[in-house]
C-alpha cells in the first residue's frame, strides 16, 4: 500500500514547515454510522478503551489500542495495526501498516471507515533548530522531535520516550530535565530491564532495615533521592506487574511507601520513561497496565531509527567527533561524501549508538584522514564476522556496556536470519513467515525495523 504522496502541499510561506492536508474519517458501518471524525494532531488512535481517539467501545472484535493514524513528513498519512487480535485491514488487506491514499477503506472488527482528505491545510509542526542539547539532527522527523522537546521541557508533564535501542532515548530525557526548571536538581536514571524484579521496588521506593535478607539500613530510593529533580524510568516495559499499580499511586498522589513501611512519605519528581517495546501490544497482550499506560503517555515522542534518518548522518558524525575527540577532531575527518554511500547503505541495528562507537574507532586508528567507511567495513569483519559468514559466525564485542553488545548481537543475528530467509523463499512473506514459524505482519514488521526486501 502506498500513496502518491498528494497529501503533502508546499509551505504557505517561505520558510515555511512542511504542511499537509486536513483529513477526517468517516463511519461507514459500525458505532455511528455517517459520523465523520476530524484527524486534528499527528497521532489519532483507533481502539475498544477509554483513551483512544476514536473509542469503539460495542465493537467486540476491536482490540483495547487496535491501531492509530500517523501523519507522515514524507508521505501524507499512514496507519500501524498496534498488535491487534483480529487485524486492522485497508482496501480489503490485513496489514501491519500501510499509506492512506483518498478514499482508502480501513476495517476493524465490524468497524468500517473511510479516509478522506478534507479542504485547507496544516503544519506540521516542527523545530527550526539542528539539536536539542546534545541531541543532533535536521531530518524532518529529528525537528519534530525537538519542536516537543523544546514545547514540553519546560512544563511539568510526564514524557514517554519510545524507540528502538541506541537511538539516544536516555540522552533526550537528559536534556529535557536539563531544558526544565528543575535543572538544578538531581536527575537519576532506573533501568528497569538490568534490575531483578525483587531490587526494582527497592531501587524506586527505598526500604528499611530488616524489610529483606541483606536490608542492614534503611535505604531512600529514587523518588527520595531526585527530590525536586526528575526520575527517568528506562524500558518502562519491563516493569514488573505487581509494581505497576504502586508506580501509578506514585503518579497520581505524589506519595510512597519504603518497602516494609507504612509509613507514607512525600515526594517532589517529575518523571520521564523510555521503553524499546511497543506498549500498546503489551496493553492488548495484558502484560501492561493500561491505566499507567495513558498516565505515562501524557506526552509521547518516538525517536526513529537511523536507517530512516540518513540525512542526519553527517551533522552526527561531526558531532560525535568534536565530542569524543575535540574540538579539531571533524578536520581529521577524509571525505565524508565518499564515505556517506556506505554509511547509508548500513542497516544501524545499533542506531545513533552504534554509529558513536564507529567514529571513536575510526579515530583510535593510526590512519589519517580517518576513513569511516574502512572503518565500517573492518567493523563487519571484526566485530560482525565476514559478511558471508553464517549468523552462528557472528562474534560480540566484549568492549560494550553488557546490554547495548547483548542488543547489537541480537539485532544482527535477526537482521542476517531473516535476510536469509526472504533470500530463500525468493522474497516471498507468506512462505518465509511460514517457515519461520511466525506471524506474516510480525514479518512485515521485521522487515520494515531491517530495512530488507520483500516481494509480497
Amino acid at each position: 500500500m502506498n500513496t502518491s504522496g498528494t497529501l503533502i502541499v508546499p509551505p504557505a510561506r517561505s520558510g515555511g514547515g512542511l504542511r499537509i492536508r486536513k483529513a477526517s474519517l468517516l463511519v461507514v458501518a459500525g458505532e455511528g454510522p455517517g459520523r465523520r471524525l476530524p484527524i486534528p494532531g499527528d497521532s489519532f488512535s483507533i481502539g475498544s478503551a477509554p483513551g483512544n481517539d476514536l473509542r469503539l467501545a460495542e465493537d467486540t472484535a476491536v482490540s483495547r489500542r487496535h491501531c492509530r493514524i500517523l501523519a507522515d513528513e514524507r508521505n501524507g498519512y499512514r496507519i500501524e495495526d498496534l498488535g491487534s487480535t483480529n487485524g486492522t485491514f485497508v482496501n480489503g488487506v490485513r496489514v501491519s501498516h500501510a499509506f492512506l491514499d483518498e478514499g482508502a477503506r480501513i476495517r476493524l472488527g465490524r468497524t468500517e471507515l473511510e479516509f478522506s482528505p478534507q479542504e485547507g491545510a496544516r503544519e506540521l509542526e516542527r523545530s527550526a533548530n539542528e539539536s536539542f542539547g546534545a541531541a543532533v539532527g535536521r531530518s524532518p522527523a529529528m525537528r519534530r522531535v525537538f519542536h516537543l522537546a523544546e514545547a514540553y521541557a519546560p512544563t511539568e508533564a510526564t514524557i514517554m520516550i519510545t524507540g528502538e535501542t541506541g537511538t539516544g532515548k536516555e540522552i533526550l530525557a537528559e536534556e529535557i530535565h536539563r531544558h526544565s526548571p528543575r535543572a538544578a536538581k538531581p536527575f537519576l536514571v532506573i533501568d528497569c530491564a538490568a534490575l531483578s524484579p525483587e531490587l526494582v521496588e527497592s531501587e524506586l521506593f527505598g526500604h528499611v532495615k530488616g524489610a529483606f535478607t541483606g536490608a542492614a539500613a534503611d535505604r531512600a530510593g529514587a523518588f527520595e533521592a531526585a527530590d525536586g529533580g526528575t526520575v527517568f524510568l528506562d524500558e518502562i516495559g519491563d516493569l514488573p506487574p505487581a509494581l505497576q499499580p504502586k508506580l501509578l499511586r506514585v503518579l497520581e498522589n505524589r506519595e510512597i511507601r519504603r518497602v516494609g513501611s507504612n509509613e507514607v512519605r512525600r515526594v517532589d519528581v517529575r518523571l520521564l520513561c523510555a521503553t524499546n517495546k511497543p506498549l500498546d501490544r503489551e496493553v492488548n497482550a495484558g502484560r501492561f497496565r493500561e491505566d499507567l499506560f495513558y498516565r505515562l503517555s501524557v506526552v509521547l515522542i518516538e525517536l526513529p531509527p537511523l536507517r530512516d534518518r540518513p540525512e542526519d548522518i553527517p551533522l552526527l558524525v561531526e558531532s560525535f567527533a568534536r565530542r569524543l575527540h575535540g574540538p579539531d577532531a571533524p578536520a581529521q575527518l577524509g571525505d565524508l561524501a565518499a564515505a556517506l554511500p556506505a554509511l547509508r547503505r548500513h542497516a544501524w541495528p545499533g542506531n545513533v549508538r552504534e554509529l558513536r562507537n564507529l567514529v571513536d574507532r575510526a579515530f583510535y586508528a593510526p590512519r589519517r584522514p580517518v576513513d569511516l567507511a574502512a572503518a565500517l567495513a573492518m567493523g563487519r569483519i571484526g566485530v560482525r564476522g565476514a559478511e558471508g559468514a553464517s549468523a552462528r559466525d557472528v562474534e560480540p564485542d566484549f568492549s560494550l556496556p553488557f546490554k547495548e553488545g547483548k542488543a547489537l548481537l541480537l539485532d544482527e543475528y535477526e537482521r542476517r536470519y531473516f535476510a536469509d530467509l526472504l533470500r530463500r523463499n525468493g522474497g516471498n512473506v507468506s512462505a518465509s513467515a511460514r517457515e519461520a514459524g511466525i506471524e506474516r505482519a510480525y514479518l512485515q514488521r521485521l522487515i520494515k525495523r531491517f530495512g530488507l526486501r520483500e516481494n509480497g
